[in-house]
Parts: C-alpha cells; structure tokens; sequence
C-alpha cells in the first residue's frame, strides 16, 4: 500500500483571500485618513531680495569642443597643444574671468579631457561643462 493517495478534487481545500482584502482596505482607508491630518513643514528658506544682472563687461573664457576634433577658445580656433598655452595667457591677462567648456553633439571624450585639463591649469578644482545644442 503507498503512503500517498490521491485527494478527490472536491476535498482539497481552497484559500479565501475576502477576509485578507477586507484588512488591506481597512488599512488603505487609515493611512489616507492620518496622512490628511499630519502637517510638514519644510526648511525655512531666505529668498533673495531682488535678481542681480551679471554685467556685461565681465569676460569669460570658454573652450568649445567640435565633433570633428577642433577647439574654439573665446571664437579662436586652434589644435589641442595650442589650447592650453592660450588659456593660461588669457587667465593671466583677467584672473577673475569665469571658465567653461561646451561640448558639441560627436565629440570625443579624449578631446573634452584636453579642455579640462587647461582649466585645472589655471587653477580650477571643478570646471563646468555643458552640452552645445
């Protein structure tokens, strides 16, 4: 004789999954109730006064890298040895000119490197970089 026997289908025993539901409404219907009364507040913030204008006269120096391996530095083209001499000179001239480099859409990154590399020559810890559109 085996120990295991087959059970008819009408003996084996089905799971109610109503009385589980019926909790997990409950339960729904609480938080959504306590969530409308609890009340946050956020940090204060210091907003500015009024909107300062960044003047005009203040230059920058910007390094455009083009797809095809060429470097634009303030609408000068030049190769990727010459980049970093001119920074420097034009960082000597104004110390107090602001850096960045824009990326055109293909450029490689070997390229980007070159550009912020001359900005940490000149002293920078974080050189912003954007995407040209």
């Amino acid at each position: 004789m085996s120990r295991f026997q087959a059970v008819p289908y009408e003996d084996q025993s089905e799971i109610n999954l109503s009385p589980m539901l019926d909790v997990v409404f409950i339960m729904l219907i609480f938080f959504i109730v306590v969530a409308s009364f609890v009340k946050e507040d956020g940090l204060p913030v210091t907003l500015p006064q009024g909107v300062k204008d960044i003047p005009d006269d203040i230059e920058s120096i910007t390094i455009t890298v083009e797809a095809r391996g060429t470097f634009i530095v303030n609408g000068r083209a030049m190769t990727s040895s010459s980049v970093e001499p001119y920074v420097q000179a034009l960082h000597a001239e104004n110390p107090e000119a602001g850096f960045g480099v824009l990326l055109a859409p293909g450029s490689r990154v070997k390229h980007a490197v070159v550009a912020v590399e001359a900005g940490r020559r000149i002293g920078l810890e974080v050189v912003p970089i954007a995407r040209q559109e």
